[in-house]
């Protein structure tokens, strides 16, 4: 699926970057949500419903490799570009070690709390309502950070509830779209190229076109990828 706007790929971002480089495409922000290597064997048997362990699918399986696409997509990004990466609070200082290696600056953390998190082991752990993603921008930038008008100052916490009802489309980790159409919204200008090298059922393209951005995504996945391009078809 391809138009001026529009440009997805059912592929390894690992390899497809060569492709972008080689044809020298350039893109203002790269916006994107990588498996974050979680998943994990168990089974909590003190909750009313339990279930085995946390499973996000195969390539949430601890071979992805988590950092080393950041160098090859730093190459493609704007001069006055930025990233915003998703990850698990256990991998945040590893990301921003890698993103200040490539020459970029890291400016927040970002945290997504949900208002209707999934509960576990509700006796004997914390519930996990929170995820981060951490924002970074070319050393020299001139930045995108649209503040609106009616608020005095922005707190690097965004609040909603979780992907349900006819927004859930398939995806185990799919993002709220109105957390992303605020993340664009907030970081990126109409018109400007937004890119997700690991796209998932395409949130982030949708909250881009929504906003009048363009948008490249890449899924490796086609079951996540055909989701994606059902998405798009129906806006």
């Amino acid at each position: 699926m391809n138009n001026d706007k529009l440009k997805i790929y059912n592929g390894d971002a690992y390899v497809l970057i060569d492709d972008l480089i080689r044809d020298k495409v350039t893109v203002n922000h790269i916006i994107t949500d990588p498996p974050y290597n979680i998943s994990q064997d168990n089974n909590f048997t003190t909750m009313k419903n339990p279930r085995a362990g946390i499973d996000f699918g195969n390539w949430d399986r601890g071979k992805f490799d988590l950092y080393s696409w950041i160098g090859k997509y730093v190459q493609i990004l704007d001069k006055n570009g930025s990233m915003i990466i998703f990850c698990s609070y256990r991998f945040i200082s590893f990301i921003i070690e890698r993103l200040e290696n490539e020459n970029m600056e890291v400016k927040d953390v970002l945290v997504w709390q949900k208002s209707n998190p999934m509960p576990r082991n509700i006796n004997r752990r914390y519930v996990q309502d929170m995820e981060f993603a951490i924002w970074a921008v070319k050393k020299n930038a001139k930045w995108v950070f649209h503040k609106p008008e009616d608020e005095p100052y922005l707190r690097a916490m965004f609040q909603t509830s979780t992907v349900s009802g006819k927004e859930k489309v398939g995806h185990p980790t799919q993002k709220s779209l109105k957390l992303m159409e605020k993340v664009v919204q907030i970081h990126t200008n109409p018109g400007e190229i937004i890119l997700d090298p690991f796209m998932g059922s395409g949130s982030t393209g949708v909250a881009a076109i929504k906003n009048d951005r363009a948008f490249i995504g890449i899924e490796y996945e086609t079951k996540y990828f055909e989701i994606a391009q059902n998405r798009f078809n129906n806006i």
